[in-house]
């Protein structure tokens, strides 16, 4: 029986987990970024950690305007609300995702524990850490979270609290031995730019996605956040590597996806459906869609009819699934 519940908030760019027990609240899934809409996790962020576990493959994971290479056999530690996206290297790459709240170690933020332990984690300016199994710490650290795979895997009696055990042990290791222990930086103005650039992204996808049926403007983009056109262009660069743009393409045409997907009936015109997204012309949208997706509408609403998709959840099956 899963301890989290996952519910999609702003259409698969934030992540709300509602954890059905918050005594525990954790939860494992498995991820396949090859079975995804456009085959890659889309941009998304959430409240809770991320630690993965590449199983299979090689995973590309961008932040902003860094890609980070995580291959087979090591792992990547994501911290709160860093908004990121997954790729396959090469294809064939499987990943084990643990996602937990920081309150499964620290109930009360104001406690000093949570000032001791928790916030300097916060306060470093590393949005994610590699996992290296081959050197002294990152063999420690990767063995804790095989544990954790393990036990949530199993869930034999008990399994809670060897969690937590665990979590305790691996929390300790990255707070004191890790490079990013070291969390007073001398680079202030760049913390400060990147914190702003990522309330001002997460602020620009939000009125996307709650616009895109509009006919919606870079003006519009970047009057949403107080900023000019061209500073909405280098932020959305700089941040996500997309243009404005491109960005609400791909978010529309994930919607049109989701459309036929979810829809009951077949019998709805393409003309309409490009129009519900956003599209002003069938012809137009039917390029656009065969370019990103690799088939046209039609031939997506058969399929989609005919098979089970996963592609348009932000993260995978969780274990209750295999």
């Amino acid at each position: 029986m899963d301890n989290s519940r996952k519910t999609i908030a702003k259409d698969n760019f934030k992540e709300i987990y509602e954890h059905i027990n918050s005594d525990y609240p954790l939860a494992v899934y498995f991820v396949k970024p090859d079975e995804y809409f456009m085959n890659n996790v889309p941009w998304h962020w959430h409240e809770e950690f991320e630690i993965d576990l590449i199983r299979e493959g090689n995973a590309l994971y961008t932040f902003g305007s860094d890609v980070v290479r995580v291959p087979r056999s090591s792992a990547i530690i994501i911290k709160s609300n860093v908004a990121h996206s997954i790729k396959s290297e090469n294809g064939n790459c499987s990943i084990i995702s643990i996602i937990f709240s920081g309150t499964i170690l620290f109930s009360d933020p104001d406690s000093s524990m949570s000032i001791t332990y928790l916030n300097p984690f916060l306060a470093g300016s590393d949005k994610y850490i590699p996992v290296n199994p081959s050197d002294r710490i990152g063999k420690a650290v990767f063995s804790y979270i095989e544990d954790i795979v393990d036990y949530n895997l199993n869930r034999e009696y008990g399994y809670e609290l060897l969690t937590k055990s665990v979590l305790y042990q691996l929390w300790l290791l990255l707070i004191k031995d890790l490079p990013h222990k070291d969390y007073i930086k001398k680079k202030e103005i760049h913390e400060e730019k990147s914190s702003a650039d990522e309330e001002r992204i997460k602020d620009a996808i939000t009125f996307i996605q709650d616009n895109y049926f509009e006919n919606i403007s870079l003006d519009d983009i970047a009057e949403s956040i107080h900023i000019s056109k061209s500073e909405c262009c280098r932020l959305f660069k700089r941040t996500i590597n997309q243009t404005p743009f491109e960005y609400l393409i791909r978010y529309r045409i994930l919607k049109a996806c989701d459309i036929m997907i979810k829809s009951q009936r077949n019998d709805e015109s393409i003309s309409y459906l490009a129009g519900s997204v956003g599209f002003n012309s069938a012809s137009y949208f039917n390029k656009l869609f065969k370019e990103y997706v690799g088939c046209t509408p039609t031939e997506f609403r058969k399929q989609s009819k005919s098979e089970r998709r996963d592609k348009l959840s932000p993260f995978g099956m969780s274990f209750s699934h295999f």
